[in-house]
């Protein structure tokens, strides 16, 4: 687990001529009265790029996404389209982004809604700036060389304005930034079970724990960081109390059947840690598959759902907020 130093790390890079070349920018935020996420992502050899703004507030989901903005509707970190513009402005490399945005959101208050859409809409502006790390930046090891990935955590402060509401936010950030080819979970039913975890001591958690299509964990990267250690992540189990098998979950948490507590079991160098999430809504968001189309053309592009819950977590007695993630197939 390496420590990133390359400021150019922090910007777009060349693509190669590779279909499946894909760069993705992550933010999420928590406080204790509004959480969220962002991202903006970008597929050059298919001449477009995404867009998602998700948050949390007074027990509703608004959100905005757009998966195919036309790559002539970016400008840098930045895309526009007549509903939505988002932008991400880096001040000062590993230590202080703003991300802005503002347009029409869509509202709902349960999952199936936010996966399935409504048309019920409100405007919302966002101002935050994301800086004071808690840690250094951390390369994420994919396995593979052609893929990178770092993250961190850090933290918020901003305002988003709902409607006309002013929403001030001062919590907990996390961000990660990764490019590269081909995702190591496609083709097929595999997945993965994450979790990005803050706590009020400076200590923070990250998990990404790949799963097989026989849902078994092959392969773990994480770390518990403070401002004055490390420790890697070894192995993980993780538990939900949801009565669902692997073939119906997806739907289910969708339909809005989710796991009320998650328990992560950490194993360390130095002995296990127990991390215990639980969510207090989940954000189900489509994932597009787009290796179908190197043996199966006319293959189902939606084939399994990216599941996002903010979470109240506790670890050793601490109270925290999480962003628990599934990666689950349909």
């Amino acid at each position: 687990m390496d420590v990133k130093t390359n400021a150019s790390d922090e910007y777009l890079h060349e693509p190669p001529e590779k279909r499946l070349w894909n760069e993705s920018y992550f933010f999420d935020f928590n406080d204790e009265t509004v959480r969220g996420f962002t991202r903006l992502g970008f597929q050059p050899f298919e001449r477009r790029a995404n867009a998602w703004f998700y948050f949390v507030y007074d027990d509703e989901v608004y959100w905005y996404r757009d998966e195919n903005i036309p790559l002539e509707r970016t400008f840098g970190l930045q895309s526009s389209t007549p509903e939505f513009t988002q932008r991400y402005e880096l001040h000062k490399p590993y230590e202080e982004w703003v991300v802005s945005a503002s347009g029409d959101c869509n509202v709902a208050n349960d999952a199936n809604d936010v996966f399935t859409g409504t048309d019920e809409q409100v405007s919302m502006t966002a101002d935050l700036t994301f800086s004071n790390p808690l840690h250094d930046p951390l390369d994420i090891d994919l396995l593979v060389d052609t893929q990178y990935h770092y993250d961190y955590a850090n933290q918020v402060e901003g305002t988003l304005t709902i409607g006309g509401e002013e929403v001030p936010v001062s919590g907990r950030g996390y961000r990660d930034h990764s490019w590269g080819w081909f995702r190591d979970w496609t083709p097929g039913k595999w997945g993965h079970m994450a979790c990005f975890a803050q706590f009020g001591t400076g200590d923070c958690f990250t998990l990404i724990a790949s799963t097989n299509p026989g849902d078994e964990v092959h392969h773990v990267y994480g770390y518990h960081a403070n401002a004055e250690t490390v420790r890697p992540i070894r192995d993980a189990t993780v538990d939900w109390n949801d009565g669902h098998d692997r073939a119906d979950r997806a739907r289910a948490w969708a339909e809005g059947e989710y796991p009320t507590e998650i328990d992560y079991t950490l194993e360390f160098e130095d002995g296990t840690e127990e991390l215990c999430c639980r969510p207090t809504h989940n954000i189900p968001i489509g994932y597009e598959d787009r290796n179908w189309a190197l043996s199966d053309p006319d293959g189902p592009w939606l084939t399994s759902v990216t599941n996002r819950m903010p979470a109240d977590c506790q670890w050793r007695g601490n109270e925290g907020l999480a962003w628990p993630e599934e990666l689950l197939s349909i």
